[in-house]
């Protein structure tokens, strides 16, 4: 009886995390509190290299950084760059969750599927520093179609296209196992980059990765639309060093875009080409299902329906997928066992 009640006891006061470790965001679920974090996956430190800034607020420093303070996106490609400002960051997105480091349980944390097992033990490592007891890796498509509801123990084949900030991964899921995937380490943050390439070449204008971002998720589309919608960049002139101002229209983006574009859709049809004519039938049923903060950027689904013929969509919650995967995993873990990195 004794030994039952200190179990209920500690079973409540133990606290278990979903992480959604990701290039641009991370998001973190709580089993006490639910979606808890949901902040850009940037740090800061001072001097003394001491915290000084974590999530939105360190991004905001980014390209504007005064002397004493090193801003640093310990993420790169979907894995960690900097083992010590990664750990730092878990450790403060933990804190900012309002959990004593001694009373973390279990932790689940979505990766991409191309990770090494190098890159897998680093991130394994992240999280038990930071006081997990126990930490579990997930493939992020596969906690995605597990964040979707999707039966990934069953035998029907789903295909999870997850567009993130440093990678796009591909995967087909059958049977608990991932069967084909493939990881390209192109996605929003190169979209970004290709957004500010352009508008150097085309008006001689420098913006920054701040500002092509916003301007990518606010006005960006994959395809063209027919209403030539027109917004306005702010930049430096490259001719004059001085502020501009210029007005475009929406059709500057799938140009801007389009070898990303291309090479995301390249890699779909590869993919494909690979599959059992089985599994391909199952698609032709179920479709294509595209997650991650990628997959909102407007017309994607339209542009990848008309290359590979297939039903592409974009669930409601495509931002939290993983997040939601991981959420599930953390809560029924001996269940969804097979799916993990072991």
């Amino acid at each position: 009886m004794v030994n039952e009640m200190a179990f209920t006891f500690f079973k409540t006061i133990y606290k278990n995390m979903g992480i959604d470790l990701g290039t641009a965001n991370t998001v973190v679920w709580l089993s006490s509190g639910g979606y808890v974090i949901n902040e850009p996956s940037v740090i800061a430190f001072n001097s003394k290299k001491e915290v000084y800034a974590l999530g939105a607020e360190a991004k905001e420093m980014l390209g504007k950084t005064p002397p004493g303070l090193n801003v640093i996106r310990p993420l790169h490609d979907g894995v960690i760059a900097d083992f010590i400002a990664g750990e730092a960051m878990i450790k403060g997105f933990i804190r900012l969750a309002g959990v004593p480091r001694f009373l973390i349980n279990h932790v689940v944390l979505g990766v991409p599927t191309g990770t090494t097992s190098v890159e897998r033990r680093a991130i394994t490592d992240s999280a038990l520093a930071a006081g997990a007891r126990r930490s579990y890796l997930v493939a992020e498509p596969m906690a995605a179609a597990i964040g979707l509801g999707l039966d990934v123990l069953a035998g029907s084949v789903s295909m999870i296209i997850d567009v993130g900030g440093g990678t796009t991964d591909i995967a087909v899921i059958s049977y608990g196992k991932i069967v084909l995937d493939n990881t390209l380490r192109i996605a929003g943050d190169e979209m970004n980059e290709a957004l500010i390439r352009y508008v150097k070449n085309r008006f001689k204008m420098n913006i920054g990765v701040q500002s092509a971002e916003k301007i990518k998720m606010q006005y960006g589309v994959a395809c063209p639309e027919r209403t030539g919608k027109e917004f306005e960049i702010q930049g430096m002139d490259i001719q004059t060093n001085l502020p501009r101002r210029i007005r475009v229209s929406d059709a500057i983006f799938p140009e801007a875009f389009a070898s990303i574009l291309q090479t995301i859709v390249s890699a779909v049809r590869e993919t494909l080409d690979q599959l059992p004519p089985e599994m391909a039938g199952d698609l032709i049923d179920h479709g294509v299902i595209l997650t991650g903060g990628g997959a909102l950027l407007k017309g994607l689904d339209r542009y990848i329906r008309k290359q590979i013929q297939l039903p592409v969509s974009v669930p409601d919650n495509a931002l939290y997928c993983v997040a939601e995967g991981t959420r599930r995993i953390v809560q029924k873990p001996a269940f969804y066992a097979p799916v993990l990195f072991s």
